[in-house]
């Protein structure tokens, strides 16, 4: 087996096996969403942007204690592996996942059911978020 090949199915697997653990999954134009932990009242969701070959922590201040309803408008920030604006400045998340490609954004649940579709807007750095991005529910556990 080729190295490329058995890298991609190792991806593949990878990215399979870290799915059906998480609690929550959205599927977006840029790849599933996963809630995959929460620490302190912000739920921590993770992008595997297969097409870019990029991984996105997403982090929800608030999140976690609306986790079984009530669920409205987040404002938060995500953290990128790699991405096309490089910030001046490192960002950290609460998991310690550090890196000098991150921005904010803001969604908003479609309604306050678990679970929910939701929508909202991100942006590189400090910039104003203004880059759409919505969230089907695939499934919830």
């Amino acid at each position: 087996m080729s190295r490329s090949l058995f890298a991609a199915t190792l991806m593949g697997l990878t990215g399979l096996a870290t799915t059906s653990l998480a609690d929550e999954v959205w599927s977006t134009a840029y790849g599933e969403v996963a809630w995959m932990d929460s620490t302190e009242g912000t739920a921590i969701l993770y992008l595997d942007d297969t097409e870019n070959g990029r991984t996105v922590h997403i982090y929800v201040p608030g999140l976690q204690d609306d986790m079984m309803g009530g669920r409205g408008a987040y404002r938060g920030v995500w953290i990128s592996d790699g991405g096309d604006d490089e910030c001046i400045t490192q960002m950290t998340g609460p998991d310690g996942y550090k890196s000098t490609y991150w921005g904010q954004f803001t969604l908003t649940f479609v309604t306050g059911d678990f679970p929910s579709d939701w929508a909202g807007v991100f942006g590189a750095c400090l910039d104003l978020p203004t880059v759409p991005v919505s969230g089907v529910a695939l499934y919830a556990q």
